[in-house]
């Protein structure tokens, strides 16, 4: 199933991340403010755009709420990452991913409330793009090329299920790891995932809530037949 992707920032990183999605058979939309990169990369990337994404206007003008996801590929210039990052997090993006290049950066990113951050040292391009695949993922860590660790929002289908009912090892071949209870909606603390009770047992009969989330271990490939 062909997906939609915003790469902003087209380094090293980040264009090649583009090229590998589009290779794939997904349309990306790849933005620079360097215009050469727009001449290097136009027969690479599906769009390629030259634009200031720091720029509120600019932002606005991106089909934000159309595409499966936006990351955030800029790395050395911290201070326009942090300050994109932080205008998409006011935007309705199904899905944010920030580039972080070091613990400082990383930590902000954090503080922002940015729950998916790569490091290029770590991830290869080809690797996120594999992980990007992954539908109703909020946050994901690659153990190695065929495992993965993800926490997952509930797939629609399970949503008011029990997990004896959806039973995820005999049915797709995923471990779980633990159940993220959603907090009772009280005002903006709701929102921040500290509050969120941690079942690492998985009460088996406990009906899944729209707003839980599932933190579970298996093959790319499994998970991504549970989450589609």
């Amino acid at each position: 199933m062909s997906m939609r992707y915003i790469i902003i920032g087209l380094g090293f990183f980040g264009s090649s991340l583009a090229a590998k999605l589009t290779s794939l058979g997904h349309e990306v939309i790849g933005i620079d403010r360097r215009s050469e990169r727009a001449d290097e990369l136009k027969d690479k990337i599906t769009n390629v755009m030259i634009m200031d994404c720091t720029k509120q206007n600019a932002l606005h003008a991106l089909p934000l709420t159309d595409v499966d996801a936006v990351i955030v590929a800029i790395g050395e210039d911290i201070g326009s990452s942090i300050l994109i990052l932080s205008m998409l997090k006011n935007q309705k993006v199904k899905r944010i991913i920030g580039r972080a290049i070091n613990p400082m950066h990383q930590h902000i990113l954090s503080e922002l409330g940015i729950e998916e951050i790569t490091h290029p040292e770590e991830d290869t391009a080809t690797e996120l793009s594999a992980v990007l695949m992954l539908k109703n993922a909020v946050n994901t860590m690659i153990v190695n090329d065929r495992i993965i660790i993800a926490e997952l929002q509930i797939p629609e289908a399970y949503i008011g299920h029990s997990l004896e009912a959806v039973n995820l090892e005999e049915r797709f071949g995923i471990r779980l790891v633990a159940v993220k209870i959603a907090p009772a909606e009280k005002g903006l603390s709701s929102f921040f995932s500290k509050d969120y009770q941690v079942d690492l047992a998985g009460d088996p009969h406990r009906l899944l809530g729209q707003k839980d989330r599932l933190i579970v271990i298996g093959k790319l490939d499994s998970i991504k037949r549970f989450v589609d």
